[in-house]
């Protein structure tokens, strides 16, 4: 599995490194459940409206981001509030988007997600 890499300090350093990189930046704010987390994914990348709110179709949007412009996506996502509260989800939320940033490593959409805030 692919390790995400990691902003300690927090979302602000994370995004402004993520702006040096260009391409769009999407900010997924921190949230201690599932259904919470899951909708800030939805509003952060404009997922497209047939987006079912679930773990399933988080995958399905983050390795197909076709509704975006080409370029890259930087993704800088505050985890620690579901880490927190939820480990098991964000293991897997986790696991989705280290699959997904491989998986669009070689299209015109790259994806690169940055967890931001201290490591657990």
């Amino acid at each position: 599995m692919t390790t995400l890499p990691r902003e300690p300090a927090g979302t602000t350093p994370a995004v402004e490194t993520a702006r040096g990189r260009a391409g769009l930046v999407a900010v997924v704010d921190g949230a201690a459940d599932r259904t919470t987390t899951l909708s800030a994914f939805g509003r952060a990348l404009s997922f497209p409206a047939y987006y079912g709110h679930n773990l399933d179709a988080l995958e399905e949007c983050v390795r197909d981001l076709s509704w975006l412009p080409a370029g890259p996506v930087e993704l800088v996502w505050e985890d620690g509030p579901l880490r927190a509260a939820d480990p098991g989800t964000h293991e897997v939320v986790t696991a989705i988007l280290a699959d997904a940033v491989v998986a669009a490593g070689g299209t015109d959409r790259p994806l690169h997600v940055t967890l931001a805030g201290p490591a657990a």
